[in-house]
């Protein structure tokens, strides 16, 4: 499941366009006749949607929505991630008629805005259906004040741990809803890193999707309001406070792996003892029928305000297809309540509704581990933060990777951070008017 989600910490989004082959987009907005609303249209009319994707049982997502609407087929071209990325670029990049519904990952959202690969869909979500998504959803699928996606499956974080770990050291670990501190994190992984079994580690530990909350909360922003200035944020002295505490844990203490490591692997073969991931390795933990008790815990914070990372798949209109009126009736439907249900129903996916996610707080089935752990997932929905909102992600999260990755190594922080703020201040020359 992880890999559904969100890939893993080394394997960067811009390498994946890079890959391509396809040269980039002109910047400016590519021109194309705004949706009707959509309409149905007679049987003897039906039309063929395509929809590039790489999300298990979208297939059958699509079979349950023609069921109901047969004036419609879609055909599904299963991807991998990173064809998705490809495909995507090539296609709407040339400005083809296909894919007629656009896979698109949330952080991207606002380069595909930027580079007219986006239909418009104001007009065409109601807004009780925007209203129903977590807040930073509804905002990751905005980008120069139109909203060009809808969230279909969303995200979030926990601590995990493993308890027998705990208990040998004679650690007292914290409880469902007992948030620990950074530091307290920190202290407990010294004392649980003994041999070869490492205290903690970021399951993304290279990667600004898990890393944004360290300097988030020591009150810092992670980019500046015109998605686009990092000069004086990313190399602030709370980004240095912050990343300093990172680094310690690779270099001095040493209670953090260093080079490429799987945590999934680490954590169920004990060789680590905490680590931050994902709801979905909550099934992935449960099934693998493991000899130890493990267990979940809210999201640290450094004591101030909470942020937690979140946000996974949307989905758009090509504003060159042939059939935009039906690929919205599909966008609208995927994310709808109506339709995050059949998701669900379908796969362990995490809902973009705030009303689902409070019906898995709520579940009996719940109360319990493991099931315990997806309630805890589910109520940190309302300290969620979306990634940067810029249309140069791409750019941002590969440079910001590589610094990450140097002060693992032992790189000065101050250093590391003021050179990708020069790098990626000297890439966003390109989006700036």
């Amino acid at each position: 499941m992880r890999s559904r989600w969100l890939d893993g910490p080394s394997l960067t989004r811009r390498r994946l366009l890079q890959h391509s082959g396809a040269g980039a987009a002109a910047l400016a907005l590519a021109g194309g006749a705004a949706a009707t609303a959509p309409q149905r249209t007679a049987a003897q009319d039906k039309v063929t949607l395509t929809w590039l994707v790489d999300l298990p049982n979208s297939q059958e997502v699509a079979d349950r929505f023609t069921e109901a609407n047969p004036d419609i087929e879609i055909e599904v071209e299963l991807l991998t991630f990173r064809e998705v990325f490809q495909q995507n670029q090539i296609r709407l990049g040339s400005k083809a008629d296909n894919p007629d519904i656009v896979s698109v990952d949330a952080p991207v959202v606002a380069s595909y805005g930027l580079r007219g690969w986006l239909l418009p869909l104001d007009e065409h979500i109601p807004q009780e259906q925007v209203d129903a998504w977590v807040d930073a959803q509804a905002l990751s699928s905005v980008y120069d004040g139109k909203r060009l996606s809808a969230p279909i499956w969303n995200s979030s974080q926990l601590f995990y741990y493993n308890l027998d770990l705990f208990e040998a050291a004679g650690v007292t670990p914290p409880g469902p809803e007992e948030r620990w501190t950074w530091d307290q994190v920190a202290d407990a992984a010294q004392r649980l890193t003994q041999g070869d079994v490492f205290g903690f580690q970021f399951e993304q530990y290279n990667r600004i999707y898990q890393l944004q909350p360290l300097p988030q909360g020591k009150g810092a922003p992670v980019i500046g309001e015109d998605g686009l200035t990092v000069k004086g944020i990313i190399d602030s002295p709370e980004w240095i406070e912050a990343f300093t505490w990172f680094g310690d844990l690779h270099t001095k203490s040493k209670v953090a792996p260093q080079g490429t490591v799987d945590v999934h692997e680490l954590f169920i073969n004990q060789k680590l003892a905490m680590c931050v991931r994902g709801p979905w390795a909550i099934k992935s933990l449960t099934e693998a029928n493991l000899p130890f008790r493990w267990r979940a815990a809210p999201h640290p914070y450094w004591g101030g305000e909470i942020y937690v990372p979140t946000d996974s798949w949307h989905l758009g209109v090509n504003p060159n297809g042939k059939h935009q009126a039906e690929a919205i009736r599909f966008v609208q439907w995927s994310s709808s309540l109506e339709g995050s249900r059949v998701w669900r129903e379908l796969e362990d996916i995490w809902p973009p509704q705030e009303s689902l996610l409070e019906e898995i707080i709520q579940d009996p089935a719940n109360e319990d581990w493991p099931g315990r752990a997806y309630a805890v997932a589910a109520a940190e929905a309302q300290h969620s933060e979306p990634r940067p909102l810029t249309p140069g992600y791409l750019e941002y999260e590969e440079i910001l990777s590589d610094a990450f990755e140097d002060i693992r190594n032992g790189a000065d922080v101050e250093q590391a951070l003021s050179g990708a703020a020069d790098r990626i201040d000297r890439e966003m020359d390109k989006y700036r008017t």
